[in-house]
């Protein structure tokens, strides 16, 4: 399943918002990423993906205004991935078994956007086993 959505997720550190008294709230920009995923995913027709592991794409595609040198796509992927669950588009992602991230630069602001690629894995024990075998080999 492949959707796209016309903006790009803030940064993990701007993500959560401490609050007086103690805890934290969800950052407006935030929401409003999150919103518009839920948006785009039920435009594009997504439905939960059935599974017990997801491999994951995302491509962010960031305009001239972004400081290039200083954009960790690690800190958008956060924001991105819990979107997707928000969204009901996966129901967990403690299960993302594979996740590429890619950043691509574009000619203008407008043209900035969030690339997804959800494909559902089936992954039995077996495999999960001889995987974790070979990591502590």
């Amino acid at each position: 399943m492949k959707f796209s959505v016309p903006l790009l997720p803030p940064s993990v550190n701007h993500y959560k918002q401490p609050r007086r008294g103690g805890g934290w709230y969800r950052a407006a920009d935030a929401i409003a990423f999150v919103d518009a995923v839920c948006i785009m995913a039920r435009s594009a027709g997504c439905q939960k993906i059935t599974g017990n592991y997801f491999e994951l794409e995302l491509t962010f595609h960031l305009g001239p205004g972004r400081n290039r040198g200083q954009n960790d796509l690690d800190n958008y992927s956060k924001v991105a991935i819990d979107a997707l669950v928000r969204a009901g588009v996966i129901k967990n992602d403690a299960r993302v078994f594979d996740l590429h991230l890619h950043k691509r630069f574009v000619g203008t602001d407008r043209e900035e956007r969030t690339e997804y690629s959800i494909t559902s894995r089936q992954v039995t024990e077996e495999q999960l086993v001889c995987q974790q075998t070979a990591l502590n080999s």
